[in-house]
């Protein structure tokens, strides 16, 4: 589980709640894997995923043209870290599809993009707050 902690805020709100979002629905797909039913499991995983997917690449582009309005200096670090995740995730989410929505492996994956999220949000997107 990932917890929202106040050292994330980025001093943005919209961006805050979008980060918030991203959390919860992390926080959702923790809990489906802690379940027993492998059929229940897979189509909650596949419908977080597939939000996660969405979700992540249009949250990726409002934050990239916040920091480029704002002038931030990490605006181009923020851009090629984001497309790092995107293609991660969406590697993973091909294997995941090609090995039958195999839970251990989204498991697996699951807590190095979380991990992924969390270290992004407090190394690059808390940078933002110094541009506002």
């Amino acid at each position: 589980m990932i917890n929202w902690e106040p050292n994330m805020s980025t001093g943005d709100d919209h961006t805050d709640a979008q980060h918030r979002a991203l959390i919860e629905k992390f926080n959702e797909l923790s809990e489906v894997f802690s379940g027993t039913n492998q059929a229940e499991m897979r189509r909650a995983a596949a419908e977080l995923l597939d939000f996660l997917q969405f979700y992540a690449a249009w949250h990726f582009e409002q934050e990239e043209i916040l920091m480029e309005q704002k002038r931030c200096p990490l605006a181009e670090t923020n851009k090629a870290a984001h497309a790092d995740f995107l293609q991660r995730f969406g590697d993973f989410y091909t294997r995941w599809q090609l090995t039958n929505m195999d839970i251990n492996l989204a498991r697996a994956t699951y807590q190095s993009l979380a991990d992924w999220i969390v270290n992004h949000i407090l190394t690059i997107d808390v940078h933002l707050r110094d541009c506002l």
